[in-house]
C-alpha cells in the first residue's frame, strides 16, 4: 500500500458544490481512473482519503490537498495522469508525491489560507489608508455568532499578515492571510464584513471568495503540504 498525497485545483466549474460534494467528486473520478484504492474496516468501508480542510460552497481554490492510500503499485505520475484524463471541469490535479505511511494528517499540520475577497466598492478611496487603521490594530474584538453560542474572539490572532488591496474599475480585492487553529479561525467575509461595519470600507454585503494558498506555518516559515513528510 502506498500515501500519495495530491495537489487538486477547485475551479469556477465547482464553485457552487459543497465539501460533501466535492468530495464525491473526487471520489468518483478515482473510480473512473481504475485506481484500486484502501478502504476502511467495518460496515460501511470507505476509500482511505483525507482533505486539507473543507472549503465552504461558493469558494474556489487555486489548490487544495488531499491524501489518498492505494493498493496499486503505481508512481504518482501513472495516478495524477490517470485521474486528469477523466476529472470533470474544474478539477485538475497539479501535482503530488509519495509520503511516508506515518506522516501526519492534512488537517493537522495546515494551519496557514491566503484568501482573496472580491466585490464592488460603493464610492472612491485611498485603500491604503482604509486599511491602515484595521493592519496597525494590535487587538480588534469581534463577536463571532454559531448556532450553539456566541463568543468574543481576537481577529488580529487569526489575521497573520497586513491585508492588501487591489482596485481594478469598480471592485476591490482585498488578500488576507489567515490562521487555522485547534480552538477555530476567521472566516475571510467575516473579516470583509467587519471592516465594512467597523471601519468604513465602502463595500456591499455581496462578495466573492477565492482561497489562493493553504500552507504549512512552521517557526515563521510557510511551507507547501507536499514539503512536509513528518
Amino acid at each position: 500500500m502506498k500515501k500519495l498525497r495530491l495537489a487538486l485545483s477547485k475551479g469556477e466549474a465547482m464553485r457552487f458544490l459543497s465539501h460533501l460534494d466535492y468530495a464525491q467528486a473526487v471520489e468518483r473520478m478515482i473510480r473512473r481512473a481504475a485506481i484500486n484504492m484502501a478502504y476502511s474496516e467495518g460496515f460501511n468501508p470507505h476509500m482511505k482519503i483525507s482533505f486539507s480542510s473543507a472549503l465552504a460552497l461558493g469558494i474556489t481554490a487555486d489548490v487544495e490537498y488531499l491524501d489518498m492510500d492505494i493498493v496499486d503499485d503505481l508512481i504518482v505520475s501513472e495516478v495524477m495522469e490517470r485521474l486528469n484524463r477523466v476529472a470533470p471541469p474544474g478539477l485538475q490535479v497539479l501535482d503530488g508525491r509519495e509520503m511516508p505511511d506515518k506522516v501526519k494528517k492534512l488537517m493537522a499540520i495546515c494551519n496557514y489560507a491566503v484568501y482573496e475577497v472580491s466585490g464592488p466598492v460603493t464610492a472612491e478611496a485611498n485603500w491604503d489608508d482604509l486599511l491602515k487603521a484595521f493592519n496597525e490594530a494590535t487587538e480588534i474584538a469581534y463577536e463571532k455568532v454559531t448556532p450553539k453560542k456566541t463568543r468574543t474572539i481576537d481577529v488580529k490572532h487569526f489575521v497573520k499578515e497586513p491585508i492588501t488591496a487591489k482596485l481594478e474599475g469598480n471592485r476591490v480585492t482585498l488578500t488576507m492571510g489567515i490562521g487555522i487553529y485547534p480552538e477555530g479561525t476567521m472566516k475571510p467575509g467575516d473579516v470583509w464584513q467587519l471592516g465594512r461595519e467597523k471601519y468604513g470600507w465602502p463595500v456591499t454585503d455581496g462578495y466573492s471568495i477565492h482561497r489562493r494558498a493553504i500552507m504549512v506555518e512552521r517557526d515563521g516559515q510557510l511551507i507547501s503540504p507536499l514539503a512536509v513528510t513528518i
